[in-house]
């Protein structure tokens, strides 16, 4: 076993405070946004050797010995698990499949575009499918809602705006805002939502960021001169969808995505509720702390509310533009104690479950693994009759561990937002005395024939 060096990412959608609050870190004067466990290349967790006071033996994938039971085996690692802090929205975005990607990531280094390019859009090779499971509530937006659905929005906002006429406003005002609002209204009312967003996010782009700066001012007091009869575009709007507009164009008042928000599916999970996104499926994070689990890629093509670079045409060309029921994860639960809950997401690079504790268990699992604590205090024991994989097998004194003297389990403490990794090895228990939250994300087979990636 080997505690995790893991690297957080600095995104400006992140939060200042969630991983002080969740996990008792110091205070962070930039945004936190993601604590990536792992061995993406883009942000490879490092393994520690205890014993040595020193960092391990570098990454992941430099251990082929521990990824899988099998010799022959790939030496790559066919998931990356993050803690997700998003304060503000995270991008509209959607991920290829497999195939898509391999393509993408091909032609862009036939191309000669640096992989660390900001305008690259295929990092590696790979698809991302996720997996999110709420560590606080946790708002998002996934998948194409029905078209009645979008309708209504669409036209409460419509009859709204036709009434801005009548108590002082000009006919003419927010001409833009108008001509967006008729034009996806005939959109969705053909069923057709590739065309909006091809109309939105391409061919009117600058149109339609116009008309977001329009409707920002009619729901934001303070964003400038507001008339008596603004009031009305909000009010014929439920709670639910005025709340999210009124986050997304604060953060973001000239982005078309606000538009795009309109259509999709809104998602409120409560803590230890979870989603999962397929490929092609568009989707924003809103707001909210999550543990999250996708394939070992870094592939996102986004389409609005970030200053990061889009991609619109190849974002369209991913897309599933069928209307999608929201992706609520099948659980399997166990009410024995300590519970353990499976997400049964129909993925197959990866698998997660969660334990809340006092007591023991046992990490069932046929591939490598990483535990994460994210409350309270954890004790990781690893099998008996097997090597200390935490010593340095050139420390002097340090022998093979569990293998010399009285034959008790190498231990490690995890404390909030440590993770371990576990080796493709069966018998590592997870214990604790009091109260306390672990994740263990694993691989779902021991061997794979996933093509290796490296740098």
């Amino acid at each position: 076993m080997f505690k995790m060096i893991n690297p957080v990412r600095d995104y400006a959608w992140g939060s200042t405070t969630a991983f002080r609050e969740l996990f008792g870190w110091a205070a962070s004067a930039t945004p936190q946004a993601e604590l990536w466990m792992g061995a993406h290349p883009s942000g490879p967790s490092l393994l520690e050797l205890p014993s040595a006071g020193a960092q391990g033996p570098g990454e992941i994938t430099s251990l082929p010995e521990y990824l899988h039971d099998s010799a022959q085996a790939s030496e790559s690692f066919p998931f990356l698990l993050k803690v997700l802090a998003a304060e503000q929205p995270l991008s509209i975005q959607s991920h290829p499949t497999a195939e898509r990607a391999r393509l993408g990531f091909a032609a862009e280094e036939t191309a000669g575009v640096a992989r660390d390019a900001a305008h690259r859009s295929y990092k590696d090779p790979h698809a991302k499918p996720e997996l999110v499971v709420a560590l606080t509530e946790f708002s998002a937006l996934c998948g194409f809602r029905p078209y009645a659905e979008a309708v209504t929005v669409l036209e409460s906002l419509r009859t709204s705006l036709a009434g801005l006429g009548h108590g002082g406003a000009e006919p003419q005002d927010h001409p833009q805002l108008r001509t967006v609002l008729d034009r996806l209204h005939s959109c969705v009312v053909a069923q057709d939502y590739a065309a909006a967003l091809e109309q939105l996010l391409g061919s009117h782009r600058d149109e339609s960021a116009i008309a977001a700066g329009q409707l920002h001012g009619m729901l934001d007091p303070a964003s400038g001169p507001r008339r008596e009869d603004d009031a009305g575009i909000s009010a014929s709007l439920d709670p639910g969808t005025r709340g999210m507009l009124d986050q997304v164009s604060a953060a973001f008042p000239r982005d078309p995505g606000i538009f795009v928000t309109l259509l999709l599916n809104r998602v409120q999970l409560a803590p230890g509720e979870s989603i999962y996104l397929p490929a092609g499926n568009l989707h924003a994070y809103l707001h909210g702390v999550g543990v999250e689990l996708m394939g070992n890629s870094d592939n996102v093509l986004r389409g609005g509310l970030t200053g990061k670079h889009l991609d619109v045409e190849e974002l369209l060309s991913v897309t599933d533009f069928g209307v999608l029921p929201v992706p609520h994860c099948p659980v399997q639960r166990s009410d024995a104690s300590p519970h353990r809950t499976r997400y049964q997401a129909p993925f197959e690079e990866f698998a997660l479950e969660s334990f809340e504790l006092p007591g023991e268990v046992m990490l069932e699992r046929p591939g490598p693994g990483i535990v994460l604590c994210t409350a309270g205090e954890l004790t990781l024991h690893a099998p008996p009759g097997t090597r200390d994989e935490s010593a340095a097998p050139s420390d002097p004194g340090v022998g093979v561990g569990p293998t010399s003297g009285s034959g008790t389990p190498h231990m490690l403490t995890l404390t909030p937002g440590e993770s371990a990794f576990l080796p493709a090895t069966a018998g590592h228990r997870l214990s604790a005395a009091a109260h306390a939250q672990a994740f263990l994300a694993s691989s779902t087979f021991a061997s794979t024939d996933r093509q290796e990636y490296r740098p």
